[in-house]
């Protein structure tokens, strides 16, 4: 017998019957995650839910007259079938074979998927007097939700745990890094955060002028050119051509400004060419799209991750993105949009790097290291972030109120553990900054490439750049 696509008689009835005639089976049946709600049949479902309480209280002593007493004791039996049809109808409904019968459970739950999806397209249909936006951000809602559910994990006991923990400490223990995650290129962060893990939304904070963006470039041609990692970036302000040019003036370390007037020398000519080559095997890959949506950047980085296999994200910035409803307040829209980063990063399972603009509140203070409070329009960016990072340049204020920079202020650029789920808080790691070509680099020159000094004047003072000309947002 044969039933619509999606749901078939044959298959429920000879579950159910395994069930009722071999008992014992049950513990196959939940091992598979079969569930009453799979069942599209009502006498099925409720067969199944009795025989699962009956199940919890009686344990391995289940029996088919065990479950038939449970069934009259809860009206299954008459009042949804009669003692005899029960007979008649599963009697012949069974498989002995485990096997045969998880395949069995297999295709119950793929019938049940299909009659979720068409519930979910109604649902979708009767909303017509929404906006396409939010009836598109809710179907990705309901499809991922659809995608996990179900799932059975399987257990394990500490005994089996133990000797890979051992393995995994003994491995750490004979490796020279402490990286677990993805690292960033700067040691000093990496030895407190462990590196960059799947599922871990990293917000970098800052004021304009810190270097967010720049420091978050570092980040990526570190984890594109030394891991060889692929890296999505969606630059919601820059275009793509912006950020190609630094990306190209990190690597040839000639200045942008050099770049930018295309006057440049025979030696930095040949530099250029080789950089070139070197900049086109990035595997990174830029979205410059102005006004992304929560659900266009979902979609968008859900492509790359299939296409590109990209496992690091970068988002430039949080508060560009837009939200797919009408919100009350833009604090409601900028918590909405943390937490859709968030989901994100789990649902591709990579670290999510974010970047974020911080209040005025910091110019108010003598003190202008930026705070947990400085995170402009919304406390749920704190409450959703893994990690955030906040970037402190003294030597930018000290320019602005046109302040001569002390010789230790010179180039230093303060990054800001403000807040770790696992590991230390409140913890200052210094690296250089160089203005000429906007590049982060580690403190100690040893560990990564050589810190280029030739950038720096006679006077040890890193000289003045136009920033109006070069249009770049610091």
């Amino acid at each position: 017998m044969q039933g619509s696509i999606n749901y078939n008689p044959q298959i429920e009835d000879t579950i159910i019957g395994t069930l009722l005639l071999e008992p014992s089976q049950l513990e196959v049946i939940l091992e598979e995650g079969i569930r009453d709600s799979h069942f599209f049949d009502v006498i099925n479902q409720k067969i199944f839910e009795v025989a699962l309480k009956a199940w919890n209280e009686k344990g391995n002593k289940l029996t088919f007259d065990l479950i038939l007493e449970e069934l009259k004791k809860y009206r299954v039996v008459p009042d949804y079938i009669e003692e005899g049809k029960l007979f008649e109808r599963y009697a012949e409904s069974f498989v002995r074979s485990q096997e045969i019968l998880r395949e069995y459970c297999k295709l119950l739950k793929k019938y049940a998927l299909k009659r979720e999806l068409i519930e979910i397209a109604h649902e979708i249909l009767s909303k017509d007097h929404k906006d396409p936006e939010e009836l598109l951000e809710l179907l990705l809602d309901k499809t991922f939700e659809l995608s996990t559910k179900g799932e059975v994990v399987p257990y394990v006991s500490l005994a089996e745990v133990v000797p890979r923990l051992k393995e995994t400490i003994e491995s750490f223990s004979k490796s020279k890094s402490h990286i677990t995650g993805i690292p960033s290129g700067f040691p000093d962060l990496d030895r407190l955060t462990t590196g960059f893990h799947g599922g871990d939304l990293i917000i970098i904070a800052g004021r304009p002028g810190m270097g967010k963006t720049s420091f978050a470039l570092s980040i990526a041609k570190y984890v594109a050119q030394k891991e060889n990692l692929p890296v999505g970036i969606f630059s919601l302000e820059m275009t793509k051509e912006q950020l190609a040019l630094r990306l190209l003036s990190f690597i040839s370390h000639i200045p942008l400004y050099d770049l930018r007037l295309g006057k440049l020398t025979e030696e930095q000519k040949e530099v250029l060419e080789e950089s070139f080559k070197l900049l086109q095997e990035l595997p990174i890959y830029i979205d410059d799209s102005a006004g992304l949506s929560t659900t266009d950047l979902r979609i968008k980085a859900m492509r790359m991750k299939k296409e590109k296999g990209i496992e690091l994200l970068i988002v430039d910035y949080l508060q560009l993105i837009r939200g797919v409803r009408k919100y009350s307040s833009r604090q409601e829209e900028v918590a909405e949009i943390s937490r859709s980063l968030k989901a994100l990063a789990k649902e591709l399972n990579i670290p999510v790097i974010a970047l974020a603009q911080l209040s005025r509140q910091v110019e108010q203070r003598g003190d202008k290291r930026p705070q947990l409070a400085d995170l402009r329009e919304s406390g749920q960016i704190e409450q959703d972030a893994d990690l955030i990072i906040f970037l402190h340049r003294p030597e930018y204020y000290l320019k602005l109120k046109k302040k001569e920079v002390p010789p230790d202020l010179q180039g230093k650029a303060e990054v800001i553990i403000a807040k770790q789920r696992q590991g230390p808080m409140g913890v200052v790691v210094e690296t250089y900054f160089i203005e000429k070509l906007s590049l982060f680099e580690p403190k100690d020159p040893t560990e990564e490439e050589d810190f280029p000094t030739d950038f720096l004047e006679e006077d040890g003072e890193t000289p003045d750049v136009d920033l109006g000309d070069l249009d770049l947002d610091f």
